[in-house]
């Protein structure tokens, strides 16, 4: 079972999570940016490239003179990694697998509070490491809110960053996934859950009530 951080511990984790969502956000608004301009002049792309660069240097920078400092200062000392504390590092994305369990609609918040978002799953890497993490702080607990659902319209699965879904899709074939089942209601089932024991997908009621998977970007320090 996950252990639970004492409040001081609580809001150096928040803090951190969010000081990684907001440097995630700005390389990401770069990476876009320069994507954007890819084909244009290519000056205005290599003057991208470099601020980049300069941002995650700077990056580097400041979480080792935070760590030369933070033992004089009497405050808590942490390693800068890709992810936050007690996340888990695939890739260039980093998770966290919630202990508590909520709707779907309270996880997307408590995602967001963390400065991340429900899961975007595209690859097997990801769904082969998230299985091994479940089973490492879930235990018995497979099933895992992620950010797809078709809530607007029905059939058109979309993620949480309103992206369509992918041509790979990990649906749980042998149950005839998805089937909008309504025996649960005449609102069907338009979220989704991670079986992360199959590594499937299975649509559900966005009112049962499963943890969520939360994620966010992977700062690169090399």
């Amino acid at each position: 079972m996950m252990n639970f951080p004492n409040k001081q511990g609580t809001l150096d984790v928040r803090g951190r999570s969010v000081l990684f969502a907001l440097i995630g956000l700005l390389i990401s608004k770069a990476s876009a940016q320069a994507a954007e301009t890819a084909a244009g002049p290519e000056g205005e792309l290599s003057s991208l490239r470099l601020r980049l660069n300069s941002m995650m240097h700077r990056y580097r920078l400041l979480c080792d003179h935070y760590a030369s400092l933070a033992p004089n200062c009497s405050a808590t000392v942490f390693n800068c990694t890709e992810c936050p504390e007690g996340w888990l590092h695939v890739a260039d994305k980093c998770y966290f697998l919630g202990p508590d369990k909520m709707v779907w609609s309270k996880g997307t918040d408590t995602c967001t509070e963390m400065g991340s978002h429900l899961a975007i799953l595209h690859t097997k890497e990801q769904h082969e490491a998230l299985e091994k993490e479940a089973i490492r702080v879930g235990g018995f607990n497979s099933y895992y809110w992620i950010g797809l659902t078709d809530r607007e319209n029905e059939d058109q699965w979309r993620w949480v960053d309103n992206t369509t879904l992918h041509t790979t899709q990990y649906w749980n074939e042998l149950y005839k996934q998805p089937d909008n089942n309504n025996s649960s209601g005449v609102e069907g089932e338009d979220c989704v859950v991670l079986d992360s024991h199959s590594q499937t997908w299975y649509d559900v009621p966005c009112f049962f009530i499963y943890p969520p998977i939360c994620q966010m970007d992977a700062i690169q320090l090399h």
